[in-house]
């Protein structure tokens, strides 16, 4: 095997806050972490406002950035960059009457651009943005306690803010705000450092009850760490080819098919001049068993190559789907745990036609699964329930994802869909009649739930996506929220403006009380269906990855994976992933799109 050295950079430590009531622990912050009067004492008089919050009427042409290997750090890993003359504006609460000093921490082309901070009807006489990433102090304000309004305004476009602070210490350091990043409901659980990777399978591969990991690289590599941290194997994929590997997700996971307590790994690997579908140990990477890759032979493009585990007979979920898009031909291929072929269903559609996934799900709670893929429905022997590509006979307007639920009340799975183009589709799952349909921009992630105040649900929230023109300088992927009631009407719109990245949903029990909670992108988002800042890097995956009981939130960007959990988690001490079903549909079977 070809080894690669990784670190585990933190382990069981406290999240940064930005909360002047509760910080928490980084390489800055003492040992323990501090209680509230103690903050108190500490951060008097103090108003951190932080970039994001800025973010829910931000105007066409502003976009969000992070630090970067120039800029160390940015203040929640979140800069906002000034490309609008339009003015922003917040509202914050000031703790008391007194003499406040603002501090404006921001960056821009020496001698050119900038911007003022207006607070309440008082303009800063300095201009900040300018130059390189400072701390700078922007004079005084006599403020009561109570609203004040805080504004960036008359804006030089060019400029980037990651922080304005307003506070009582006429000295204030940007260390003196370090620890109060963040959210106080957030907990930094684990840290690790991996390759590169947009696509990262969970499972326990040593059998010692805890979440091991395997990290997939865009040229199909594969490396396998324990639950420290430890690299256990990897497996280089060779250069044959790789210009042709998908720009998705390579595929891949782990499932204990043998049925000994530690889960093997299922993924494609390329020997002596053949493409192979294999499933091997999941502490060494020696192959157990391997079978042909389900597509035709090579040369061929890579479009969506991907794995799940499925429940295509009574019992426990033992076996194994492949969907293998080849532009022109697309295979749906299952196997048993020893890789002999049960059935294939082939369809021949241009590129994306049938989406990026394959959803084994049990839609008629018979206890075996139907198998989703695009706009076909196949029953667990390959047979066709049902299609809808007279819907989307185009392959642009395809499925870019799926979540399932009750939307209409009638204890029956809905499916809702996120298509492109078209915008999103609720169909009845055994049927595929259409429920209801409404348009959200290039409708790409999709959540659904009972997650607004006030609003008939369960809810359906829709990432809409919109593409810039990249010869201005415009984001190429941006995204803002839609949210439908359980009848298709649209509720409203977060942020007021898309935001840019090609950010994803996830939902769990965030609190261990049961309740579901949604996140998207670095944001939870409130009963009012706005976001608030809760982590640095996007919202990878969400599932009990401590084995507590309480869900996770798995965060990954630039060879960083995180894990953070509430603060204050109802633990249970019992391990959801116990539950194969649950291991099966939440931890395993999952995909960005």
């Amino acid at each position: 095997m070809h080894q690669t050295k990784t670190t585990i950079i933190a382990l069981a430590c406290s999240a940064i806050f930005w909360s002047c009531a509760t910080p928490a622990q980084n390489s800055a912050a003492p040992a323990t972490t501090p209680t509230a009067a103690e903050n108190v004492q500490r951060l008097p008089g103090t108003v951190i406002i932080p970039a994001s919050d800025f973010l829910h009427d931000i105007p066409k042409g502003n976009t969000i950035t992070e630090a970067g290997p120039r800029s160390g750090w940015l203040f929640n890993n979140t800069g906002l960059v000034l490309n609008s003359p339009t003015n922003q504006m917040t509202r914050v609460q000031i703790p008391e009457a007194g003499t406040y000093y603002l501090y404006v921490r921001s960056q821009g082309q020496a001698g050119k651009g900038g911007f003022k901070v207006a607070v309440n009807d008082k303009v800063t006489a300095d201009t900040f943005g300018r130059g390189e990433l400072s701390w700078k102090q922007g004079g005084t304000f006599e403020l009561q306690a109570g609203t004040a309004d805080v504004k960036i305004t008359r804006i030089n476009t060019g400029a980037v803010v990651d922080v304005l602070v307003l506070s009582k210490n006429p000295s204030l350091t940007e260390e003196d705000i370090k620890p109060y990043q963040l959210h106080p409901d957030v907990k930094l659980l684990k840290e690790y450092k991996i390759p590169q990777s947009n696509a990262v399978k969970f499972g326990d591969v040593n059998g010692d009850g805890q979440t091991d990991f395997m990290v997939l690289e865009r040229d199909f590599s594969a490396t396998m760490f324990d639950h420290s941290g430890k690299e256990l194997w990897s497996w280089k994929a060779p250069e044959e080819y790789t210009k042709e590997r998908s720009e998705f997700e390579a595929p891949g996971v782990l499932w204990d098919f043998d049925k000994d307590g530690k889960a093997e790994v299922a993924h494609w690997r390329f020997m002596d001049g053949k493409e192979w579908l294999v499933i091997a140990d999941g502490q060494t990477g020696n192959i157990k068993r391997k079978t042909e890759w389900p597509t035709k032979p090579l040369p061929h493009v890579y479009n969506n190559f991907r794995l799940a585990i499925g429940k295509l007979e009574k019992g426990q979920p033992n076996q194994l789907v492949a969907f293998t898009d080849m532009g022109g031909t697309m295979n749906i291929t299952a196997y048993n745990a020893n890789l002999k072929q049960l059935w294939q269903h082939t369809e021949n559609r241009k590129k994306d036609n049938l989406g990026h996934y394959v959803y084994p799900v049990d839609l008629n709670k018979d206890g075996i699964d139907e198998v989703l893929v695009g706009s076909l429905l196949l029953d667990a022997n390959g047979k066709k329930i049902w299609d809808r590509f007279d819907l989307l006979d185009d392959n642009h307007d395809h499925a870019d994802s799926y979540k399932f639920g009750d939307v209409d009340g009638d204890g029956n799975l809905d499916i809702v869909t996120a298509n492109s183009e078209v915008g999103v589709i609720v169909y009845k799952a055994m049927t595929g009649d259409i429920l209801w349909q409404n348009t959200a921009e290039h409708s790409q992630q999709v959540q659904v739930g009972n997650f607004l105040e006030n609003v008939p649900g369960p809810q359906v929230v829709i990432g809409g996506r919109t593409y810039g023109n990249r010869q201005i300088n415009e984001p190429y992927l941006s995204s803002q929220l839609y949210w439908f009631d359980n009848k298709g009407n649209l509720i409203k719109k977060w942020p007021g403006n898309p935001i840019n990245g090609n950010p994803d949903f996830v939902k769990g029990n965030w609190r261990g009380n049961g309740q579901d909670e949604v996140f998207w992108y670095k944001f939870r988002l409130n009963n009012k269906g706005t976001g608030e800042l809760y982590f640095p890097d996007p919202v990878f995956h969400m599932f009990d990855f401590m084995g507590k009981g309480a869900e996770e939130v798995i965060t990954l960007n630039r060879g960083i994976l995180r894990v953070y959990g509430h603060s204050q988690a109802n633990y249970s001490n019992q391990d959801s992933k116990k539950n194969l079903d649950y291991l099966k549909g939440t931890v395993v079977n999952h995909t960005h799109y």
